[in-house]
């Protein structure tokens, strides 16, 4: 079973103990986790599709198990092949990742910043457990950086053994996004939108989860979750349903389809109504009446927030 993490640690009086968990660092096993680099492009030439070889290795090489390196994603290979050559986040649609997403929205601004570091390529730098289990994730950065590497999200560039590191102290690790699929998969999740045009919104959409990271103990902050007939920027639930919600939509100024930073702050507002987002609030007991709804336009420095009482 690869891409999980354990239920939990082997009891010592079961009928099933003293298991071997091979990590994505063990050596064992190494190749079996994937297709090789020579067997990929082996199966490109045969399905006449040569020329993709760079491509498939910038959307799905990337995975590292141990020494061995060009470790190709097995699932979103085979799609490729049977769809004769198109590009998609195939590895995607195969499961959920509402853990992966809580995780991120509900960790502190150092975790969210980290995250931004990931989407734009750079490698970060955390200690990992690698057999971590269930019951210990966390909000912690280590559970959120050990269970992307568990799920093959991240991949390790480099780490610390244990032979070389004080007794007690969690190896350190220097990890980065497995491939481009996994990149183009977390931006949509993080905007919702084309990646290369809603660059400015995400840096604003970051910094403003960011600031509300210490709000977690009266608020769940969720960020691009589905509701009604779209997804909202950030939503503010409180934990106490007789306080005030709050809905986010975040726009930055286009002067092509704006005139002003008000006209930017109204459709933020509308697409709000439009879409519905309050659905969620709603239906979990929140009164329409305690729901608040911002529109915040942003143009270099400048912000216009709006809001939409009703």
């Amino acid at each position: 079973m690869t891409g999980i993490t354990r239920v939990s640690k082997d009891p010592i009086f079961s009928d099933l103990n003293n298991l071997k968990v091979v990590t994505a660092t063990s050596d064992e096993y190494a190749t079996c986790f994937g297709f090789t680099e020579e067997e990929v492009f082996s199966a490109l030439d045969e399905c006449g599709l040569g020329e993709h070889k760079d491509g498939v290795k910038t959307w799905y090489d990337g995975f590292i198990f141990g020494n061995h390196s060009d470790i190709y994603n097995p699932w979103s290979v085979l799609n490729f092949l049977d769809t004769n050559g198109t590009y998609d986040t195939y590895w995607a649609n195969t499961s959920g990742n509402h853990l992966v997403g809580k995780l991120l929205q509900e960790g502190n601004k150092r975790i969210k910043l980290s995250f931004e570091a990931l989407l734009n390529g750079e490698t970060i730098s955390s200690p990992i457990e690698e057999q971590i289990v269930y019951s210990q994730l966390g909000d912690n950065e280590m559970a959120v950086w050990s269970l992307l590497l568990a799920s093959g999200y991240l991949k390790v560039i480099e780490y610390e053994k244990l032979n070389e590191i004080p007794i007690g102290r969690k190896p350190n690790y220097r990890l980065m996004l497995t491939n481009g699929e996994v990149r183009r998969m977390f931006s949509y999740f993080d905007t919702g939108r084309n990646a290369e045009e809603a660059e400015p919104e995400r840096f604003y959409h970051g910094f403003v989860l960011g600031l509300m990271a210490e709000l977690s103990g009266e608020y769940v902050v969720t960020s691009n979750r589905e509701s009604g007939f779209g997804r909202y920027d950030v939503m503010l639930e409180p934990c106490d349903k007789n306080k005030k919600a709050y809905i986010l939509e975040f726009k930055v100024h286009k002067p092509k389809r704006e005139k002003t930073m008000e006209e930017t702050v109204e459709n933020a507002l509308k697409q709000i109504e439009e879409k519905q987002y309050e659905a969620d609030l709603i239906a979990r007991g929140i009164p329409k009446e305690n729901i608040f709804k911002y529109g915040f336009a942003f143009r270099g420095k400048e912000v216009l927030i709006g809001n939409g009482i009703e």
